[in-house]
């Protein structure tokens, strides 16, 4: 009788604490902190995705960008996926005006040009409205 009584003590405290909880609030990842409704975060995603960025341990599909510095002109960026850890992948910069994208995760000073699909460069010039 005592080991039903037990029982029954747990099972209260158990359904009392499901009905009393807050619900789970989803945490946005990164990536989706960094861009705003109708951003032009997209745009930019899509360019470093198309580049011949050294993407080793990850599928570009899976790449993200949080932005470091957007000075209108160039952009910086951390290159990285969702992951319990960093998920550093590099960092990039991408100059807006000539159009140029760089790996700039080794040398800041002898960054490595990349090359990339250019719709997506004219795609985000056209969200920046330059």
């Amino acid at each position: 009788m005592r080991k039903v009584f037990y029982l029954v003590l747990l099972l209260l405290a158990f359904i009392g604490k499901a009905a009393c909880a807050t619900p789970l609030s989803v945490e946005p990842s990164s990536a989706s902190q960094s861009q705003e409704e109708g951003s032009c975060y997209e745009y930019l995603i899509e360019l470093v995705r198309s580049s011949n960025f050294p993407f080793k341990y990850v599928s570009k599909e899976k790449a993200n960008l949080l932005i470091d510095n957007d000075t209108g002109d160039s952009v910086m960026a951390k290159l990285f996926f969702d992951t319990n850890g960093t998920g550093t992948i590099g960092w990039v910069q991408y100059d807006v005006a000539r159009r140029q994208l760089f790996n700039i995760s080794g040398e800041v000073e002898e960054p490595q040009e990349l090359t990339f699909i250019a719709s997506f460069a004219a795609e985000y010039e056209a969200c920046i409205g330059q």
